[in-house]
């Protein structure tokens, strides 16, 4: 495999079913497990593929637990919202590498990134470039995202009447642009129409003589999570990327927002088969946890195959194929539809890879109140473990240490 942040087996051998018992009777179960070492070896292999000129910054939504471990190896943390924010500054993180982006920034949040020292914020429209003149006392460096058609940021003439009037703002200085093609780029055909979009936006501003010091590019690198996807178009997809974002590198400052990329393989979901069940239609595996702990980016009710592996006390007994369901009260918790591998029994283990980014941070995790995964993170000497702890608090899950 060309790129090793893209194999889903980069961190090594799975744990030893022994390994797994004595993190069951320590920790319980069902359990996330975060390496922080195949974190930053992923950060500092994409930064290689980027170029001395461009800088890398984490987008720490597609998995905050391991902001801390980027923060090792990457030049700039993106936060999308104020808890967020505060989740970073609270473990460590310099306010001044840390890059405040969203969609939804109400006035006492702006205040916040101000008061705590953000060292850039991203602006989605001109309203948000008015409140934050009002709540910056001090300067501040912004950006303006520039849409590339979505939901998201501002169209080129609004980005023209931003830079066009930045004089006017005081203390906002106004840096340049922030543009956000995608998320989970799979074909080099889905990157270059995103290329090219955003060459005739630039061009766009150029004719109207709008320059900026800086480009912030989110490219949605993709990641192989399915047994179907084919690695090679991803390879290809990358190589496309990095290219270009080394071309703009070229002409003025380029910083590359990353989080799947570098997330993904730095983590596995553990759980554990408390049931097995014969219907007509084949054998059906029942787990602890479920769909409100697991989410793969485009799989539904598991109608494709995550990579999986299961840890058994004995195994052998022939190949079978299982459906996997989770715990969950929900005809939808299924979590592969046929997952095929050796007789596993009750109490066995089942591994899931792939599940260090955007995972258990876009489940349902709220739905019928169930249990919360634990989650651990190995240290960078892969000989102790650090339990982040899940609170209920003031009617929402906070994640401590």
């Amino acid at each position: 495999m060309k790129y090793r942040f893209m194999d889903y087996k980069a961190c090594g051998e799975k744990p030893a079913y022994k390994e797994i018992q004595q993190l069951e009777t320590q920790f319980g179960l069902p359990l996330y497990l975060y390496d922080t070492h195949q974190m930053i070896a992923n950060a500092e292999e994409i930064k290689g593929h980027l170029g001395d000129h461009v800088r890398l910054c984490y987008c720490a939504k597609a998995n905050y637990d391991l902001a801390e471990a980027a923060a090792q190896a990457v030049d700039l943390i993106e936060v999308s919202t104020a808890g967020e924010l505060r989740y970073c500054l609270a473990h460590g993180i310099a306010a001044e590498r840390l890059v405040y982006s969203g969609v939804w920034k109400p006035d006492a949040d702006l205040a916040f990134a101000c008061q705590a020292g953000v060292g850039r914020i991203i602006l989605d429209s001109l309203q948000q470039l008015k409140g934050l003149q009002k709540a910056a006392q001090n300067p501040v460096e912004v950006l303006l995202r520039l849409s590339s058609g979505d939901q998201f940021g501002m169209n080129v003439e609004e980005i023209k009447e931003g830079m066009k009037s930045a004089k006017r703002y005081g203390h906002v200085r106004i840096t340049g642009i922030q543009y956000y093609a995608g998320t989970q780029r799979s074909y080099p055909g889905q990157v270059r129409r995103d290329i090219g979009k955003l060459r005739e936006q630039l061009q766009s501003l150029k004719a109207e003589k709008i320059l900026f010091e800086e480009l912030q590019i989110g490219g949605g690198i993709g990641v192989p999570l399915f047994v179907s996807d084919r690695v090679e178009e991803f390879e290809e997809a990358a190589d496309c990327m990095f290219a270009f974002v080394k071309e703009l590198s070229a002409g003025c400052r380029v910083v590359y927002e990353c989080g799947r990329g570098m997330a993904a393989n730095a983590g596995l979901y553990l759980t554990q088969v408390f049931a097995r069940k014969q219907r007509a239609g084949g054998e059906l595996l029942l787990v602890r946890g479920g769909s409100h702990h697991l989410n793969y980016y485009g799989n539904i009710c598991g109608q494709r195959q995550p990579f999986m592996e299961s840890v058994t006390r004995k195994g052998g007994g022939g190949l079978r194929r299982y459906k996997v369901c989770g715990s969950l009260c929900s005809a939808g918790d299924i979590l592969a539809r046929e997952y095929t591998d050796c007789c596993i029994k009750t109490g066995d283990y089942l591994l899931f890879y792939n599940a260090g980014a955007y995972s258990l941070q876009e489940a349902a995790s709220l739905f019928l109140t169930m249990e919360m995964p634990r989650i651990l993170l190995y240290n960078k000497d892969r000989e102790k473990w650090e339990l982040r702890e899940w609170e209920w608090k003031e009617h929402e899950y906070t994640n401590t240490r």
